[in-house]
């Protein structure tokens, strides 16, 4: 939202240029003073434009600056509602409508910053009002109306479950939802109060699973939300030594390394940058990492190092990547093939023979099982002679290296005994999950990782996981449902008020209903439905989570188990019960079924039609009917189109 409504200002800046040749130099001015901290003396220099202009589009541009400071940087609310109103005030005087809707959306946003909740429907409710139908911004709100009426409502229900479970991993889940709630901007939007929320699950559950998450995002939302670099690198600080075996260690350390770089202290960012590639191989954003250090390098004029980062960048890993990912490189608007000729221009001619020699190098580093040399040696390679044989064997070694240093890594700190038990059980986790992962996918290597969490660790959360885990690679990928079976039911019966457990119920149904033994899937359902639910929101309002699948599986095991007047009541319950649940005309076609089957043709066909309503022109729907009522022999496929042909034909038939 804020992006497509800068766009909207866009052109009023160009016109504000155009009219006010000095206003370049003031927004010049403007950038040096807020990058400096010199917030008071940018506002000044911004009133003072406002005073000296009768052109409305500047004046509207000045306040809406001075708005972003107060809102973004100083967080002086009231001051910043000040400003936005100051723009509303020129709506009499011809402001163009756009800078109007973009005045009425910033206010809002600072009134639900506030938590002055009401105040900012209010504000949103009169942007409806105001702007015509067709206009993207009624959508908009009309959905943020809803996005914190929905928001308010998970947090009411969030700290009656913090009450219900207090002292379990639950109650931790529960409060890390809240802080989330908070943190979202689209939704309860007081990042101060998701910081006191995470403090406070760090301090009353410091073990708990999402505690590394927390930690960050105490970090990231000083860094990102409220500009406070200096606390916000402290904080990431924490995050490394606290949690050294996390994901969000190697989350921090990127962190860090940006704020120096953009800061101009390359010096300081590059030493983190190397850091973050030698300890954390596997980095999911390890392209931005690469990239980055090149510039760092090019900026410190150690050129044969930023040729060596470039080159591992133009030709490791931008042939794989998704365009989409450009944006981690401030190239969201270029192509692959743009982005090549840019960075090849920055590289040189590569030596005739390096490639066979180090070719061997690999070789001899693999054959010692010294993954993290061979892992180097095969990105040098793949760098320095992109175009060889050699370069491509060591390619498609490439993804197995990383995984392997990897977990060479957590072993090397576990047999060092360096890590305090929640670390040790975390690393033995991660282990595992690596092992599963493509390309190794070594399942037996996960199941034996996982074991050793329960040994180590049996009273951990992580060995909830682990075993939850161990259970999902019997059923999906190693065909033992006896082991998958005993595996949930240990996570039941050990940890029984986690997410794990809830989890491992509702796999308990599908795994019972895949072996026909329908009692004990209604009873794992129906267990399922017991818990606590963890909604996961999607697009068009709708809101899915475990109880609500299970809920549905209940009448899909009915019907498979021909039980059909039972099938009938429970769809028509998750319909009453269920109004937004992505599964509505999965449900409405499995009574259209039923009544099918019983001769009822008048309700099969009116059931049908409220299928079709609710898949026309809602991916959500179909995606979740295509999921669902595979059974069924009819609709066995995965086009959209050919799905409502067939319903078509079936209500036009029984008509």
């Amino acid at each position: 939202m804020e992006t497509r409504s800068r766009l909207i200002l866009l052109p009023y800046v160009i016109l504000i240029l155009l009219l006010c040749p000095f206003a370049h130099a003031h927004l010049d001015e403007v950038h040096v003073l807020v990058k400096a901290g010199r917030y008071a003396e940018a506002n000044k220099k911004l009133e003072a434009l406002a005073e000296s202009t009768e052109e409305i589009e500047v004046k509207s541009w000045c306040y809406y600056h001075i708005g972003e400071i107060y809102y973004n940087y100083t967080h002086q609310y009231t001051k910043a509602i000040e400003a936005y109103n100051t723009i509303l005030n020129l709506e009499e005087k011809g402001l163009p409508p756009e800078e109007v809707y973009l005045a009425i959306i910033k206010k809002g946003d600072v009134h639900s910053r506030m938590g002055n909740y009401q105040d900012a429907i209010q504000t949103y409710d009169r942007l409806i009002k105001l702007a015509p139908a067709s206009h993207f911004v009624h959508k908009t709100g009309f959905q943020k109306i809803r996005d914190i009426n929905t928001a308010l409502a998970d947090l009411r229900e969030q700290q009656r479950i913090m009450i219900q479970y207090k002292g379990t991993p639950l109650a931790a889940i529960a409060q890390f939802q809240i802080a989330e709630l908070y943190r979202n901007p689209s939704q309860l939007n007081q990042p101060e109060k998701a910081i006191a929320e995470y403090k406070s699950l760090l301090e009353a559950h410091p073990n708990a699973i999402m505690a590394p998450e927390a930690r960050w995002r105490i970090a990231h939302v000083r860094h990102t939300v409220l500009n406070e670099s200096a606390r916000a690198m402290a904080t990431y600080r924490k995050v490394i030594d606290d949690y050294p075996t996390s994901n969000f260690a190697a989350e921090a350390l990127f962190q860090m390394a940006n704020i120096h770089r953009k800061a101009g202290k390359y010096s300081l960012a590059i030493p983190v940058f190397e850091k973050l590639k030698q300890k954390y191989p596997n980095f999911w954003n390890m392209h931005a990492v690469l990239y980055w250090t090149g510039v760092c390098y090019e900026k410190s004029l150690n050129y044969p190092k930023a040729i060596e980062a470039f080159e591992t960048f133009l030709h490791a890993y931008l042939p794989q990547l998704d365009p989409g990912y450009l944006g981690q490189i401030s190239m969201h608007d270029k192509s692959i093939p743009e982005v090549s000729a840019e960075i090849g221009k920055k590289v040189a001619q590569l030596a005739e023979q390096m490639a066979e020699v180090e070719l061997r190098r690999l070789e001899t580093a693999l054959a010692d099982r010294n993954f993290p040399e061979a892992l180097n040696i095969a990105r040098n390679l793949i760098a320095r002679a992109p175009h060889t044989p050699q370069a491509k064997q060591a390619a498609e070694q490439l993804p197995t290296l990383q995984q392997l240093t990897a977990i060479e890594n957590l072993r090397e700190q576990l047999q060092n005994r360096e890590l305090a038990p929640i670390e040790a059980a975390r690393a033995r986790l991660q282990i595992g999950t690596i092992y599963e992962r493509k390309p190794l996918q070594d399942y037996p290597k996960a199941i034996a990782a996982y074991q050793e969490v329960s040994k180590h660790h049996a009273d951990s959360i992580h060995a909830a996981e682990a075993l939850y885990r161990s259970g999902l690679v019997y059923t999906d990928q190693l065909s033992a449902p006896n082991e998958a079976i005993q595996a949930y039911k240990w996570v039941i019966e050990t940890h029984p008020n986690t997410l794990q457990a809830m989890m491992a119920n509702f796999q308990l149904g599908e795994l019972y209903t895949s072996l026909r033994r329908y009692n004990e899937a209604l009873q794992a359902y129906e267990t399922t439905i017991g818990y606590p639910e963890r909604d996961r929101y999607l697009a068009g309002g709708y809101k899915d989570s475990f109880a609500d699948r299970a809920q549905f599986r209940i009448g899909r095991v009915h019907y498979d188990d021909r039980r059909y007047n039972e099938a009938r009541f429970a769809f028509e319950e998750f319909i009453q019960n269920r109004t937004r649940s992505p599964r509505l005309a999965a449900a409405y076609v499995y009574l259209a079924a039923i009544n099918e089957n019983q001769g009822q043709t008048a309700q099969a066909a009116y059931y049908y039609e409220r299928a079709e309503e609710h898949l026309t022109d809602n991916h959500i729907q179909m995606t979740m009917l295509i999921e669902e009522v595979s059974a069924l022999g009819n609709l066995q496929t995965t086009d959209s189109d050919a799905v409502m042909r067939s319903l078509e034909s079936k209500r036009k038939q029984l008509k």
